[in-house]
């Protein structure tokens, strides 16, 4: 009995810290987590309280494995630990605080590591229990650590990456976000893309995009942010429309009937990273023809304004790796199949007498 005991007890006491931390969790999980720019490592929100539960479990087992066997010296080090643990939830989850979330959790790793190093000198299977955990708050820290640094203490960061002031994107926070009207009619950019093309691509592609979204959306935190901020701070579903409707967006702003000269800014950017436009040229044309399966080709401009070519596939976007785009070609098949069937390379040569550089000298930051 006093065995089973040893066991039961340990396991229920970490158990009901655990649920209690849950408890003071909901409100920051519902209200304040999503709208935090998260690692790309970051699980889906059901692997934590699954995670939880085995670790806690596991935590358990470890005391009781020791507490059986009458060996009561690490008792106190596994509380400390707990309660360490319960503090984690109170200062990221109910104080919303990054930074005392990261600098407890950095406390816990210490106490856990040196639960871990004790008992092995006790009992092997009670340390070798333990390592489990440990590695979970290791990767819980990285995750705390990336909050922390990625932002404020508002509980998002001012996106500003893009600087897309040309779009005309609808960017004040709504609950039914949309697409911005066309700068040319749809029957402009013929042949390269014929106004059938901007019929599917754009009248019915991108509106289902944004038809999703705002379902997604509706109810949650993000209803409340603009477009460029769901992309930030969303995963998954809401993620991929949100993101697909921004990239979408940016490349038919980047598209003119009357391309005219390249602006001697961005001429000047492109031939001192690019060595000359023709270079640029040939660089992002192979880019967008080797690119497998559907994605996007992107000319963009990191912190330093030094450009260089990026190739991402499906939603993915630049703007997650804090690059600022400036031009953008959308090789995903729907964008060129009516026009010019499988022949990628055809609608990549055309595009070149469509791109609007003017719009890419705009977003120009520095």
């Amino acid at each position: 009995m006093k065995k089973t005991l040893a066991f039961v007890v340990p396991i229920v006491l970490a158990l009901t810290i655990g649920v209690f931390g849950s408890y003071m969790q909901t409100s920051a999980l519902e209200h304040w987590y999503p709208t935090l720019v998260k690692s790309p490592l970051t699980p889906p929100a059901i692997v934590f309280p699954i995670a939880w539960t085995v670790l806690y479990v596991l935590m358990g087992i470890s005391l009781g494995v020791m507490v059986a066997k009458g060996d009561m010296s690490l008792v106190r080090i596994w509380l400390l630990q707990l309660l360490v643990n319960f503090l984690w939830s109170i200062g990221f989850f109910t104080l919303r605080s990054p930074l005392m979330g990261l600098i407890i959790i950095l406390v816990l790793d210490v106490l856990v590591f040196a639960y871990i190093l004790y008992a092995i000198g006790h009992n092997r299977l009670a340390a070798w229990i333990f390592v489990p955990y440990m590695l979970w708050l290791l990767f819980a820290t990285y995750l705390t650590g990336y909050i922390y640094l990625n932002n404020d203490t508002v509980g998002y960061r001012t996106i500003n990456a893009a600087n897309i002031t040309n779009t005309n994107i609808n960017m004040s926070t709504a609950t039914q976000l949309s697409a911005p009207a066309l700068h040319y009619a749809a029957d402009a950019l013929a042949p390269t893309m014929s106004r059938e093309t901007i019929d599917y691509h754009y009248s019915r592609h991108l509106k289902g995009y944004f038809d999703n979204l705002n379902r997604l959306i509706a109810g949650t935190p993000y209803e409340n942010m603009n477009l460029e901020q769901i992309v930030m701070h969303s995963n998954g579903a809401i993620f991929n429309n949100a993101a697909q409707a921004l990239n979408h967006i940016l490349f038919f702003d980047n598209l003119t009937p009357s391309q005219g000269q390249m602006p001697k800014r961005l001429q000047q950017a492109i031939i001192r990273d690019f060595g000359s436009v023709e270079n640029f040229k040939e660089q992002f044309t192979a880019a967008a023809t080797s690119l497998f399966g559907s994605g996007w080709v992107w000319l963009v401009e990191d912190k330093s304004g030094k450009l260089s070519i990026v190739s991402t596939s499906n939603a993915d976007t630049p703007l997650r790796q804090g690059l600022n785009p400036l031009l953008v070609l959308d090789v995903w098949e729907h964008a060129y199949y009516i026009d010019h069937r499988n022949r990628r390379a055809d609608f990549i040569n055309g595009w070149w007498n469509i791109a609007n550089w003017q719009t890419a000298e705009e977003r120009l930051q520095q």
